[in-house]
């Protein structure tokens, strides 16, 4: 009954508007109170527990702890940060992989199955398991049925090889500097074959929609409550390989308000906030020096940027977008919609990305030459009316939004601001429908020719959402996703930087900081290259 109390008084206090929640009674909330359980607060919902198809922060916070991939990204302390730990590039642990090998000049990456790892059926992990959540992968809906061919050049199952019972091999026709990372996505996540198989059908061979709302396979966490919009549990598993977390239940209590989020921490009702943009800067900044409360924050590789659409009118024009650059004053926006959790964007390339390279670019806020550049495009004379697309809610870039529109119009345009929610905004993205947005990406493995790929590659439909096209550029990404000569590999970044930057694809604004609040006295805070956050190293100091 106390715990049925504690639940009813949380929701109707995430319920309540802020003035309410200030002034709200009752029983201290804090999980300190249930010492092995962890509340989270989050403004997210699971979209499906299909590891191969999610696309929701919720699906992705989800999955990355009820199941293990083949590898994992290795982590070290940060210095100065006690508590917490981050990867550096190309540094890989293994997870139901214990161990790997590369054979035949790097082309056949072996893995070495852990022994003595069980299915919560009881059967025993090995290689034919590992087989499958890889062939569901290239076969399914989702994402690994385009990364593995990008990737990897994995075309066919048959290229996935069980050598004996605790040995796979994946064998591809050539080496890719990628390959460790691809086996560290939790899109590959250790699913129990027979499970899935039983519910899949014939029209539906890989359970997709079964996936939706269910699940099957290992972690260190088993989910065993979903209620959309309300909460999401998760329940540790004793006898997990790693040995059982410290936190026998994490909580995610769905909070939509970011207003009540902030007030559930400073009354201690949660211990962190999970979510890349569950917290706004303004809100964090806030927050300093609150007691009970400290800020996690590090540098991370999400980007944000105006994006132009290069196949609409006026911004198909190199020398307009150049001007839009030039017109940006990013030095006044950073402080503004930041407070110092994150930095200036110098080039499309994330700063933590092997590659990076901030000297390239020319662009500092110039208004007399953005004018001068708009003049040789032939515009000026006229008000050129545009839309600027933003996400509600998204506290910095509604705010960018209104720096960039003041001295947008100062260099000849008439700027409206269209706010869309996520979906809409997602939607009119992919299809070309907007003019100028401000967009934000995160590119879960750390190498620039994934980054690039995906971003300004003319085959890349649905995130290329600049709609941009350069043959030379195009050229360089297909010569260099495979290319296993690191020096070869960085030239070729650069000069890739050179193009986008030259072409002024992006109008440059920031990359974010990993940033979260939490309880003074929680450790084992695990920052990856895809940033969502795992459970199982957590716990109380």
């Amino acid at each position: 009954m106390r715990n049925d109390s504690r639940r009813r008084d949380f929701l109707k206090l995430a319920a309540t508007s802020a003035a309410a929640l200030a002034f709200a009674g009752g029983p201290r909330l804090a999980a300190a109170q249930e010492k092995r359980t962890l509340t989270v607060a989050w403004d997210a919902d699971i979209d499906t527990l299909d590891p191969a198809s999610f696309k929701t922060t919720g699906g992705y916070t989800v999955q990355a702890n009820i199941y293990d991939s083949p590898l994992m990204w290795k982590v070290q302390p940060v210095s100065g940060k006690p508590g917490l730990s981050q990867p550096k590039p190309g540094e890989i642990e293994g997870s139901i992989a214990q161990s790997w090998s590369f054979e035949n000049g790097g082309a056949t990456l072996v893995l070495n199955i852990r022994k003595g790892v069980t299915l919560p059926s009881g059967r025993e992990v090995n290689a034919t398991t590992v087989k499958y959540l890889l062939d569901r992968g290239l076969q399914s809906p989702g994402y690994m049925r385009i990364l593995f061919p990008r990737l990897l050049q994995i075309t066919k199952p048959d290229q996935f090889k069980v050598r004996d019972e605790f040995t796979i091999e994946i064998n591809m026709p050539a080496p890719s500097p990628m390959a460790l990372d691809t086996m560290a996505l939790i899109n590959n996540a250790l699913l129990e074959p027979d499970e899935v198989k039983a519910n899949a059908t014939a029209e539906d061979p890989w359970a997709t929609t079964w996936l939706k709302r269910n699940t099957a396979g290992l972690g260190p966490y088993r989910l065993v409550k979903n209620q959309p919009g309300v909460e999401v549990v998760l329940e540790a598993q004793a006898d997990h390989w790693r040995g059982r977390p410290y936190f026998d239940r994490v909580v995610f209590k769905y909070v939509p308000n970011e207003a009540d989020r902030v007030l559930l921490l400073k009354r201690k009702a949660i211990d962190m906030i999970a979510g890349r943009s569950s917290l706004s800067p303004r809100n964090v900044k806030s927050l300093e020096g609150e007691s009970g409360l400290k800020i996690v924050s590090v540098p991370d590789t999400l980007c944000h940027w105006l994006c132009m659409n290069t196949q609409k009118p006026f911004l198909n024009n190199v020398k307009v977008r150049q001007a839009i650059n030039y017109a940006i004053p990013v030095q006044a926006i950073i402080p503004s919609v930041l407070y110092g959790y994150g930095s200036e964007m110098k080039s499309p390339v994330p700063s933590l990305t092997p590659g990076y390279d901030p000297t390239i670019s020319p662009y500092k806020f110039d208004i007399a030459k953005a004018k001068d550049l708009m003049r040789e495009a032939g515009f000026g004379k006229e008000p050129i009316p545009i839309d600027l697309a933003v996400r509600v809610g998204w506290q910095p870039h509604e705010q960018a939004a209104i720096w960039i529109q003041t001295e947008l119009e100062k260099i000849g345009f008439k700027v409206s601001i269209v706010k869309e929610t996520d979906a809409t905004f997602r939607q009119a993205a992919t299809k070309g429908d907007h003019q100028l947005s401000i967009e934000s990406w995160q590119s879960w493995i750390n190498d620039p020719f994934y980054h690039v790929f995906f971003n300004f590659h003319s085959t890349a439909k649905g995130t290329n959402t600049s709609f941009y096209s350069n043959a030379e550029l195009d050229k360089l990404i297909d010569e260099n996703m495979h290319e296993p000569d690191a020096g070869k590999r960085l030239a070729a970044a650069k000069r890739v930087q050179e193009i986008i930057i030259g072409d002024a694809v992006w109008g440059h604004l920031w990359y974010d900081n990993w940033t979260r609040v939490m309880r003074t006295d929680l450790v084992g805070i695990e920052k990856r290259w895809d940033s969502f956050e795992r459970f199982f190293s957590m716990k109380l100091a």
